[in-house]
């Protein structure tokens, strides 16, 4: 699987979902992290965690030239994209065959997709499968299920799963994300791929 994480907004959980989604990748074959996010969270993550798997930084606008060469030898490989840089997050779909839009169920939220949506229209015919995460989910409320429900009737395809606002997932960095949430959400890329 080649997997990019994307979404133009910052703070979205791109990190977190593809630091997670790397590791239970890393459980089914070798994986590769790609950071392309000139900010470098991802890599300074892996640095302090020691994952299982190789985490390289790759802020270029040719990532997808680049892996070429250097994902060849792996199973699968995840590429972290940073906020509002158009070129690089454009060059890391190119080099997806899966892109995972991570995005928290707020109103302003929903509505700063579009600029991303705009930017994976200009790429066709390069068709990704494309999902939209719910991230930072909060219990008890109807936020997810407004979200839902918007993006649904607008055509958009949205993953079942979805990662609840936890602690434990804004204190991670540094050591091993919880998967439990992740582990659901990649059974599903799975099984639509």
């Amino acid at each position: 699987m080649r997997l990019a994480i994307v979404n133009l907004k910052g703070g979205t959980g791109k990190t977190t979902s593809a630091t997670a989604l790397a590791l239970a990748l890393s459980e089914r074959g070798r994986t590769l992290l790609v950071d392309a996010d000139p900010q470098g969270s991802a890599l300074a993550w892996s640095e302090e965690a020691g994952f299982p798997f190789l985490t390289i930084g790759l802020p270029v606008r040719d990532v997808h030239t680049r892996l070429i060469q250097v994902g060849a030898d792996y199973d699968h490989v995840v590429i972290d994209t940073p906020p509002g840089s158009q070129p690089i997050v454009r060059s890391s779909v190119l080099a997806a065959d899966v892109v995972v839009i991570p995005c928290s169920p707020s109103g302003v939220e929903l509505r700063q997709l579009g600029p991303t949506f705009e930017l994976l229209a200009e790429l066709e015919p390069h068709t990704p499968l494309l999902r939209v995460l719910l991230t930072q989910v909060h219990a008890r409320t109807t936020a997810a299920r407004v979200a839902r429900e918007l993006l649904t009737q607008v055509d958009i395809p949205l993953l079942q799963a979805e990662v609840p606002h936890r602690q434990g997932y804004r204190t991670a960095f540094g050591g091993q994300p919880m998967l439990t949430h992740y582990n659901a959400v990649l059974t599903e890329l799975l099984d639509a791929a």
